[in-house]
């Protein structure tokens, strides 16, 4: 039986002694035989359990990325908002790191706590319908759970992830920043948020907007957790269509697929928009655009219209499926568009995935770095890598940050290797520095949850001067002793 310490009952550890707390000094749980002397504090009273054995702690100590692997000290698994608040407080006093963890879709360990607690975040999953025009969702909320919620009301959210609905969490993509196919309408997941309720650092549970607690609200919002543990999200509905025309179209040439994807953007013609750059084995690289446009039977729009003045070079049967079938044909087809998750590895591949956004004037140059590697350099999966455009002005927060152009394309490179391969591994690490490396010359930012391991130097230069002292004020003043997200090191060590 797991080891756990609960409000009900405090399971007794393999000696037979009760935990009692934490000692900071050797960095160990507490027993009841060696506290004769009286000299921590007890453990804080919890609705949920804390998890003590080596199974749990273990295997809450990896990642998608299968790169880096920390272990806790103990992880948490709250049964309610308060277990979250009572073991920040506790944290705090002890000096013990926090994170939070959804299902661990991060890359490079940021939801990891060497020695520290991890906040398995699933446990929160309650999500509720509140009106018309907004839901409720715990963090750990999945947003396929989210749109159960909703479609049967006939409502959606604005934006959902392109990706992995059954894997993505609420709290994870808010803390990291959210894409999906409506962000060229809509903006960032991050962009769709009404109120939050967040524990800040120092063990304070606030709700807050863009009209309360404003900078909270922003520095919290694609903040990687280093402010306040989001523990509940207000997300903004509107009317969910019917049925959606979806069309895939495969250009030849490079210069026409990047314009044809600018300007579908600008106009507006349909309401999703994505797209892949594919080969087969060593062939030529095919350049897809995959879009979609809703509609309410019988008032089916005109292929021909929604075609006219392209340039690609062939197309795929345009299909007609339902909004909820659109969603999830989007989670797992193809690459580009709101993150492949696991296109390009799969259970214990190191995966270390890096996601950049090119300013649009750039990105025909930068992309030769990429479309010059041969098969085996690129690490890359069948599907290829996505690459889609983007209208920054619609992102407001000011921790996602983006390049200064109105326009420029999202790049990813969901690469991995085969399990053991340290030379390969070390090749594709050495190929993305010399990418992101590219990618900060030309005026390019990357996406934090899959940016590599950078220094606390190089998170300023992302961040820059005009939101680097906003976040530091933040950190300072929501959690001053450095208690939360020790990962991905944006700070150092005090």
């Amino acid at each position: 039986m797991k080891d756990q310490v609960s409000r009900r009952q405090f399971t007794r550890i393999a000696v037979g002694a009760a935990i009692l707390g934490f000692n900071p000094d050797a960095r160990s749980w507490v027993t009841q035989a060696s506290n004769r002397a009286g000299l921590f504090d007890r453990l804080p009273k919890l609705d949920g359990v804390l998890l003590l054995d080596d199974q749990s702690r273990r295997a809450i100590a990896t990642d998608e990325g299968y790169i880096f692997h920390r272990v806790p000290a103990a992880v948490l698994r709250p049964g309610s908002v308060q277990d979250v608040v009572a073991m920040v407080h506790y944290a705090n006093q002890h000096k013990l790191k926090v994170a939070i963890r959804g299902h661990g879709h991060s890359r490079y360990g940021q939801t990891q706590a060497e020695a520290g607690v991890v906040i398995d975040s699933r446990s929160l999953n309650a999500v509720q319908v509140r009106t018309p025009q907004s839901a409720d969702a715990q963090s750990g909320v999945l947003w396929s759970a989210v749109l159960d919620a909703t479609l049967p009301k006939g409502l959606t959210p604005r934006v959902v992830p392109g990706t992995c609905l059954n894997m993505l969490t609420v709290g994870g993509t808010l803390n990291a920043g959210g894409i999906g196919s409506l962000t060229p309408h809509y903006g960032a997941l991050v962009d769709n948020v009404t109120d939050l309720d967040v524990v800040t650092g120092d063990g304070r549970l606030v709700t807050c907007s863009p009209d309360r607690e404003s900078e909270l609200f922003d520095m919290v919002l694609a903040g990687q957790g280093q402010c306040g543990v989001i523990v509940r999200a207000g997300l903004p509905l509107m009317p969910a269509p019917t049925h959606v025309l979806f069309l895939e179209l495969t250009y030849t040439d490079l210069d026409a697929y990047l314009a044809d994807q600018l300007r579908l953007a600008r106009e507006g013609r349909f309401d999703g928009q994505r797209g892949d750059i594919r080969r087969d084995g060593r062939g030529p690289w095919r350049f897809v655009i995959a879009v979609g446009k809703f509609f309410t039977p019988p008032n089916e729009p005109s292929v021909r219209a929604l075609e006219a003045d392209l340039h690609f070079a062939s197309a795929a049967p345009a299909a007609r499926m339902t909004y909820q079938d659109y969603l999830y044909l989007l989670a797992t087809r193809g690459v580009g568009g709101g993150g492949a998750g696991d296109a390009g590895g799969g259970a214990g591949r190191p995966s270390p995935f890096i996601w950049m956004w090119i300013p649009a004037s750039a990105t025909r140059a930068y992309l030769e770095n990429i479309l010059s590697l041969s098969p085996e350099a690129a690490a890359l999966p069948r599907q290829g890598f996505g690459c889609y455009p983007l209208n920054t002005r619609r992102c407001t927060r000011p921790l996602f940050k983006l390049p200064s152009e109105e326009e420029a394309f999202g790049i990813q490179l969901f690469r991995s290797v085969k399990p053991g391969d340290e030379a390969a591994l070390s090749a594709v690490l050495a190929s993305n520095r010399d990418l992101l490396a590219k990618m900060t010359a030309v005026g390019g930012k990357r996406y934090a949850p899959y940016s590599m391991v950078i220094s606390p130097a190089e998170w300023q230069a992302h961040y820059g001067s005009d939101v680097w002292p906003r976040l530091v004020a933040a950190k300072a003043k929501y959690d001053p002793n450095r208690v939360l997200s020790p990962h991905p090191a944006i700070f150092r060590e005090k």
